[in-house]
């Protein structure tokens, strides 16, 4: 039987965590049907020769939620072999969102992750309001990677308390519905739920976002109803705005993980900024103590200190709107050299670095022609601020 294509001479790296091996793989039907020293025939063949072929990675942190609607490659996750993404981190969501409220959480998603609200009231058609709408609505979308979704809890938070969530903690009837929420999200195909404590996550005027207002009962409440259906994952954006704060974070997170026996994910985080930083190698041994307690839960982590090009504590003050132009005004130099001393420098010398700013920040690299883009497709201009 021929296949439809065989991939040859390739160095095979398979996830297992197995030893790399030198093989041909065969496909066919879209399945792999054969893996060795292939002869049969394919319709395509590609030479893999010096080239590692391995399954697609899995981006479990992004914040690809608005734009799913407008790029439909993925890009730059599927540029570096990512062929699947999860949305809705750190409580950040579009869904659920009453009318109402959509340009208010496009400003806090533009504040925290520096997408310009621009694009995102120019690129979405906002047809949702629940969150299984929103899935339905993903599911519609032109894709090249899969995407899987948390539900966000500051999303949650304001669709169910309006105003008050972000000055107040929930009353009996406020956990309800949102218990109901989080039991139809599951429904729908949520991944779980996601909730953030950190201090960097602010709204566009710099006060807590909604989820930072929660006591910790209303997570315990939440995370709960997971746990009775026995199915979702609890995410959190952890509080390193010091040691001390971190150090109690995370002793509260072990109660979650154990009580609850939902998986937790959260970020273990190298940092010298705050005061009396928690360092890495104690957060190792808090996993270890965690996981023989009973908690279970993917912990994420770099090798290599994560520093977007071109931010800054205010990323979004480097631009400037002239009509339906964003213009970047000021370009990092991009320099060979620094790009050779940082592939160079040995894993983990980047936890030792001091900050280059004493405050703290979230958020990555702006994509300073998105508005551009969007207003030529659909031919209008985004509004000014």
């Amino acid at each position: 039987m021929g296949l439809d294509l065989a991939i040859k001479n390739g160095i095979i790296v398979d996830g297992s965590g197995g030893p790399r091996y030198r093989a041909d793989i065969g496909i066919q039907d879209g399945k792999i049907v054969e893996v060795g020293r292939i002869r049969n025939s394919a319709t395509e063949v590609i030479d893999a020769e010096g080239k590692v072929v391995a399954p697609g990675f899995i981006d479990g942190h992004t914040h690809m939620d608005a734009q799913v609607a407008w790029d439909p490659l993925g890009s730059c996750s599927c540029w570096h072999g990512v062929t699947s993404v999860v949305m809705g981190n750190c409580g950040f969501a579009l869904a659920p969102c009453r009318p109402e409220q959509q340009e208010w959480l496009a400003r806090c998603l533009e504040a925290v992750e520096d997408i310009p609200v621009e694009a995102m009231m120019a690129g979405i058609n906002w047809t949702w309001e629940t969150f299984p709408q929103y899935l339905d609505n993903v599911e519609k979308l032109p894709k090249a990677i899969n995407y899987g979704a948390f539900l966000g809890h500051s999303a949650l938070r304001m669709y169910t308390m309006g105003d008050r969530a972000l000055t107040e903690t929930a009353n009996e009837d406020d956990l309800k519905h949102m218990g109901d929420s989080v039991s139809e999200a599951l429904g729908a195909g949520a991944l779980g739920l996601s909730t953030s404590r950190a201090s960097t996550h602010v709204t566009p005027d710099g006060s807590p976002i909604a989820s930072r207002i929660a006591d910790w009962s209303e997570i315990d409440y939440l995370v709960d109803v997971m746990a009775q259906q026995n199915r979702g994952i609890f995410q959190i954006g952890p509080d390193v705005s010091s040691g001390e704060a971190h150090k109690t974070f995370l002793n509260r997170l072990q109660k979650i993980a154990v009580d609850s026996g939902r998986p937790v994910m959260f970020g273990t985080l190298s940092t010298r900024q705050g005061a009396d930083p928690f360092p890495w190698q104690s957060q190792m041994q808090y996993l270890d103590d965690t996981a023989d307690a009973g908690g279970r839960g993917p912990h994420r982590c770099r090798d290599r200190g994560g520093h977007g090009r071109g931010s800054a504590p205010r990323p979004a003050g480097r631009y400037r709107l002239h009509g339906c132009r964003r213009r970047r005004l000021e370009e990092p130099p991009r320099c060979g050299r620094e790009d050779e001393e940082a592939r160079e420098r040995p894993a983990g010398a980047d936890s030792c670095r001091e900050p280059r700013h004493p405050r703290q920040h979230g958020g990555g690299p702006q994509t300073p022609d998105a508005v551009d883009r969007l207003c030529r497709r659909n031919g209008k201009c985004s509004r000014e601020r």
